[in-house]
């Protein structure tokens, strides 16, 4: 295992595939922490499935005479599934892979306090939960952070484990040696135990499921045009501020507000995205620049052919 101020290590690189461990350190790895006991685990991101779904609930009334329904809005929730696919290397890895998981399971329990014989719950299975740019914190501008510093908050719904059978097991034989025996047993104060010997499986590979309720901890929605859910990053993914002039609208310009608004840039136009104007002046406009580019296309394809040499 790791040594002295190294963080948080589950496996040995030895034991582990040292592909994987790649991956897992340009980002691809999704952490997973209970708030309330401060417990963490982490599985490598191998995904199977990934989606979001956000659902805006406005409440409705039909008035009598009315065509269309008077809404009022309610909320706005963002759920995440996740499918993930845990391989291993050896059987340390999967071991360690199923330790994680272990601690997952109970994640989705309580904290309680004792009161002598009696447990009175004192806090609900909060979790943070971290991937990359994807799962954050959107606050928080840089992407590699714990998720203590960098993740998003809420609570697990469900969680669906399910071993690869035609993968198979990491599984003891009999005569196995105590060296080879200690990969199937659990470390205490320190040291690999050798109690079980055998009736023990470890899946080699693992497909997990959950969908997780985000609750965020920053604000979310428009005063004007400043977005106040996140000031130093982009919501939710942090590629980009929302409250930047790029997708402001011009109201008050007949240029803009008269013609589509264009997704591509325009390098005539000064860096500016490029609009149709209306009127006889834009139509005038672009019957010219219309005309220029056909000149060009007709001067580069006879100059391609050999044509119009004298």
């Amino acid at each position: 295992m790791g040594g002295s101020n190294d963080g948080f290590w589950s496996v040995d690189a030895a034991n582990a595939d040292p592909n994987i461990s790649g991956l897992e350190k340009a980002g691809f790895s999704i952490e997973i922490m209970h708030v309330a006991s401060g417990k963490a685990c982490v599985f490598p991101a191998w995904l199977t499935s990934y989606s979001e779904n956000f659902t805006s609930t406005w409440n409705t009334q039909n008035v009598f005479g009315r065509a269309d329904p008077i809404g009022s809005w309610n909320n706005t929730t963002r759920r995440i599934s996740i499918s993930l696919g845990i391989p291993s290397y050896t059987p340390e890895e999967a071991y360690a892979n199923m330790h994680q998981f272990e601690h997952l399971v109970a994640f989705l329990y309580p904290s309680f306090k004792q009161n002598g014989t009696t447990n009175t719950m004192n806090a609900y299975p909060l979790l943070k939960v971290k991937f990359a740019n994807f799962i954050k914190n959107a606050t928080i501008e840089e992407n590699a952070r714990s998720v203590l510093k960098g993740g998003l908050t809420g609570w697990i719904e469900n969680v669906d484990f399910t071993p690869d059978l035609e993968a198979g097991f990491h599984h003891m034989s009999p005569g196995m040696s105590d060296q080879a025996v200690k990969a199937y047993n659990r470390i205490e104060n320190g040291v690999r135990k050798t109690t079980n010997r055998s009736h023990t499986f470890v899946p080699k590979v693992f497909e997990l499921n959950f969908s997780f309720v985000v609750v965020h901890e920053h604000s979310l929605g428009w005063s004007g045009g400043t977005w106040l859910g996140g000031a130093k990053s982009g919501f939710p993914y942090g590629y980009e501020l929302q409250s930047g002039k790029t997708h402001d609208v011009e109201r008050g310009s007949t240029t803009v507000n008269n013609s589509p608004l264009n997704r591509v840039r325009d390098a005539e136009t000064g860096g500016q995205v490029a609009v149709a104007t209306g009127g006889s002046a834009g139509r005038k406009n672009q019957r010219a620049k219309s005309s220029k580019n056909r000149s060009a296309a007709k001067k580069s394809l006879n100059q391609a052919t050999g044509n119009g040499k004298k």
